[in-house]
Parts: C-alpha cells; sequence; structure tokens
C-alpha cells in the first residue's frame, strides 16, 4: 500500500487522478520539509522528476533523498522558472504544482510561464479563512483566464486554534483536456474535506 505524506491528502489526491503515473514532473513551490508534510515525496517511488523550492534552509538536508529533479533553497519569488523548467527538461505539459507559499502563492502564480507551459494539476493555498477573497478570487480569474478548471473548490481541514471549524485554505484545479468529463463530474465539488474528494475515486 502506498505511504502518503501531505497534511491535506494532496498527493493522494493527485496520484489517484492521475492514475499512479510513472515517471511525471512535479514543481513543488513552498515544499518545507523533503519528507514531513510534503505534497511531492510520494512521487519520488515512481521515479518522477521534481523541482522542490523553500526559501528556509533549515530543510536541505532532507533533500539528499530526493532521486531525480532539483531542491532550491530560494525566494520562491525570485526563481526564474522557464530557466529550471528548460534545464531539467521539463515537458510543455507538467503533471503536478503545489503552490503552498501563504499570502505570496498568488504573486508565485503571477510570475510562473503560464503561457508556455500546462500543468495537469495544481493545489493552491488561498487561506480564504484568514483573508476572505483577497488571494482566492484573483487566483481564481488568473487560472480560469488560462483555461484551468476549478474541480474542488475551498477545500478544507483543521486548522490550528480553530479545531471544530471549516477552514477553506486551497483550490484544486485541473486542465480539463487532460480529463474526461465523466471523470470531471464524478470528483467535482465544492467546500469539503479531502477525505470526501479521495473517497470518490473508490
Amino acid at each position: 500500500m502506498t505511504q502518503f505524506y501531505a497534511d491535506a491528502k494532496q498527493d493522494q489526491f493527485v496520484a489517484n487522478i492521475l492514475n499512479f503515473k510513472n515517471d511525471g514532473y512535479c514543481v513543488d513551490i513552498g515544499s518545507n520539509h523533503s519528507i514531513i508534510s510534503n505534497n511531492t515525496y510520494v512521487f519520488q517511488d515512481s521515479d518522477w522528476t521534481s523541482i522542490s523550492i523553500e526559501s528556509d534552509g533549515v530543510y536541505n538536508e532532507s533533500y539528499s533523498t530526493r532521486k531525480n529533479g532539483v531542491h532550491l533553497n530560494e525566494n520562491a519569488l525570485e526563481v526564474d522558472y522557464k530557466k529550471i523548467f528548460e534545464e531539467y527538461e521539463f515537458p510543455k505539459s507538467i503533471d503536478y504544482l503545489s503552490l503552498d507559499v501563504d499570502t505570496v502563492s498568488l504573486s508565485v502564480l503571477r510570475i510562473l510561464p503560464l503561457h508556455e507551459y500546462r500543468f495537469k494539476v495544481i493545489t493552491i493555498e488561498h487561506d480564504q479563512y484568514l483573508y476572505g477573497d483577497t488571494y482566492r478570487e484573483p487566483q481564481r480569474q488568473l487560472l480560469q483566464s488560462h483555461g484551468y478548471l476549478l474541480l474542488c473548490s475551498d477545500v478544507y481541514a483543521e486548522q490550528p486554534g480553530y479545531e471544530g471549524k471549516e477552514c477553506p485554505f486551497e483550490d484544486w484545479w485541473i486542465d480539463p483536456s487532460e480529463f474526461s468529463g465523466e471523470l470531471i463530474e464524478k470528483i467535482k465539488c465544492d467546500k469539503t474535506l479531502p477525505s470526501v474528494i479521495i473517497s470518490k475515486f473508490s
């Protein structure tokens, strides 16, 4: 049985919707520790190539376990994404983008080369429970303008200090051209727990 590591089942969702694909490509911006609570570590066992970006150098050593790709201890707003994608020969259609850098997720989204590269699946933090529509709405407008489909909106999980409350913190998107209409209708949901999304695959 596959062991997953993400706090809110992002990795399990991606693995399922991509049918446990091998030899994929992922970009993990705000990757934190390479293993603990990580959204992309599980894919190294399927020979994925990963680009992980984390500004906190305390996690650098944890990335020694990664097989393919690169870990960048850099500010996510200062990375030349197109250059990195080209250097590591990423395809124009990348399997997974995890964007989790708190209040700068929108700013990072704006500097990604979205006109040249597509992402099959995107999980992006907006922390609506803290900031309302400040980040969520412009994120949605930008991704929709690039043809992405909001598959699971306002995914929520329990947050420290908010026990017992619904705390919408992420949106989960797909490139609709990569998936069947039947699968999209089966999975599409609003304001729900990650476990509910995952259960739709069974």
